[in-house]
């Protein structure tokens, strides 16, 4: 099953929405957490985050089967796009 991982508030009901298809992992503070944020994205295919996760080179590194990074609200500023 296709595995989301969520790395920072998002409202429940969204998120048991994505459960219902998906293989999700939630947890708001795994954004404070970067080495078990690291492990969880070891085989993810999706990461949802929000303004405060940095989505850099190193992190992308530990998550070579990601396909998708959604970001909730306005901005590509944490998202390393190179």
């Amino acid at each position: 099953m296709t595995k989301i991982v969520i790395a920072e508030f998002m409202d429940e009901a969204a998120v048991d929405d994505l459960r219902r298809d998906f293989d999700v992992v939630y947890d708001a503070n795994l954004v404070d957490e970067p080495a078990r944020l690291a492990l969880e994205l070891s085989d993810a295919t999706a990461l949802i985050v929000r303004n405060r996760t940095r989505v850099n080179a190193t992190l992308l590194d530990a998550a070579p089967n990601l396909k998708a990074i959604g970001r909730l609200g306005v901005g590509l500023d944490n998202i390393d796009l190179d």
